[in-house]
C-alpha cells in the first residue's frame, strides 16, 4: 500500500491559484450536455484527479501544473467548472473545501473521493 505525502502549503497555495485560473479561462467551449450525470462524471474526475493526472507520482514539482492542465482538458461541464470557481474562491480555507468536496460528492453518489483526504 503506497503512503500518501501530505500537501505542502507552497502546493496548495499553487492549487488554489491554478485550480483558479483554469477554472476562468475554461468557456463553454468543452460543455458537454448539462445534467447530474454528467456533473457526477466531472466531480469523479475531481475527486481522483491526482491519480488520474499522475501528479500522484510526480517528483519533479509539477504536479500542480499536472494536475491543473488535466483538470483543463478533462472537466467537461459547465457546473464541473462553476464548482472548481467555487472550490478555488475558499482559498486556503481546508475545512471549507473539504465540507464543499464532500457535501458534492455526497450528493452525486460518489463514494470514494481521495482528494477530500488531501485536504484533512
Amino acid at each position: 500500500m503506497m503512503s500518501r505525502r501530505p500537501l505542502t502549503p507552497s502546493f496548495a497555495a499553487g492549487l488554489v491559484v491554478v485550480l483558479a485560473v483554469t477554472a476562468c479561462q475554461s468557456g463553454s467551449s468543452k460543455s458537454a450536455p448539462a445534467g447530474n450525470e454528467t456533473l457526477r462524471a466531472d466531480l469523479d474526475r475531481i475527486c481522483n484527479a491526482k491519480k488520474l493526472s499522475g501528479a500522484d507520482q510526480d517528483s519533479t514539482g509539477q504536479g500542480t501544473y499536472m494536475l491543473a492542465q488535466w483538470l483543463d482538458a478533462n472537466i467537461t461541464s459547465d457546473e464541473g467548472h462553476a464548482f472548481l470557481i467555487a472550490f478555488a474562491k475558499l482559498g486556503q480555507d481546508r475545512a471549507a473545501r473539504r465540507k464543499l468536496l464532500e457535501d458534492a460528492a455526497a450528493k452525486h453518489g460518489i463514494r470514494s473521493c481521495p482528494l477530500i483526504d488531501d485536504w484533512r
